[in-house]
């Protein structure tokens, strides 16, 4: 009778097992192979099987799937902050230094020349060939020049001729027209200041000897009259005929009283003078 139970239990037991196992549809053909494979698959070819693609696996060398991607800093530069650069103000521009040059007035931006002669520490500013004037009649200038650099532009007015070119002999009102030099500075009560020329020079008295040969030059009493001189920069008693380009002058170069203060001052005796039209 026990043998028979025990068969009965060990029947049911085994039939049990057979059930449990038929719930569960068996794998076949590509679909077992793919379940079974240890190679990656796509996820497409995962559902035409109808399985699961296997999880991805990346050696432990790799530390990326998707190459390009840099790498995280280490944990100690992501807790300490990169400080930020505050940008660096942006210097002012240097003005430019303010000449003072005694008895000149350089309230405008100083000309090169100023600057230069405000550096020299010697007596070069006492040397003539380190000055220069260039004077232009029909622009009414005159333009000073320290060691070839501009120094300062004056206004100036000439001779009353109606006659333009150069001065030819006494008393025709011209301003001579030519190269000379400052052979005597002194002062003057009515021009205040007089830089006298050494008009006329050797092509003035040329000019004028081959002109009174040809009986050109006029005469006066019965003679020619002479080549002239005691032509010179000065001040004027007419301000007014200055500021408004009138020539008034009988052959002279004329400047405001101020202007030949500073011309007196700056320019030593044998500076250059070249006359132009």
């Amino acid at each position: 009778m026990g043998r028979i139970v025990g068969s009965i239990t060990a029947a049911l037991i085994a039939a049990t097992i057979v059930l449990t196992c038929a719930d569960e549809p068996a794998l076949a053909g590509p679909a077992a192979m793919l379940a079974q494979s240890t190679t990656p698959i796509t996820a497409s070819d995962a559902e035409k099987a109808g399985v699961q693609p296997p999880a991805p696996y990346y050696p432990p060398s790799q530390k990326y799937a998707v190459s390009g991607i840099p790498p995280p800093p280490p944990p100690d530069v992501l807790e300490t902050p990169t400080p930020t650069s505050s940008p660096t103000p942006t210097a002012a521009p240097t003005p430019l230094p303010q000449v003072k040059i005694e008895g000149v007035r350089t309230d405008r931006v100083p000309t090169p020349g100023q600057l230069l002669f405000d550096k020299t520490r010697a007596i070069a500013f006492d040397d003539p060939l380190n000055w220069s004037v260039t004077i232009f009649k029909k622009r009414h200038q005159l333009i000073v020049y320290y060691k070839g650099r501009l120094f300062k532009n004056y206004h100036a007015v000439f001779g009353r001729s109606f006659e333009p070119g150069t001065k030819l002999w006494e008393g025709d009102r011209r301003t001579p027209e030519g190269v000379y030099a400052i052979v005597e500075k002194h002062p003057s009560a009515r021009w205040d200041w007089f830089l006298t020329l050494n008009y006329p020079n050797e092509i003035d008295r040329h000019r004028y000897e081959q002109m009174r040969d040809g009986g050109e030059v006029p005469r006066e009493d019965g003679h020619p009259v002479g080549v002239g001189g005691r032509i010179g920069i000065h001040g004027s008693d007419e301000p007014e005929l200055n500021r408004g380009d009138i020539n008034w002058t009988t052959g002279c170069i004329s400047v405001d009283d101020q202007d030949v203060e500073e011309l007196m001052r700056i320019l030593p005796k044998g500076t250059l003078v070249i006359i132009n039209p």
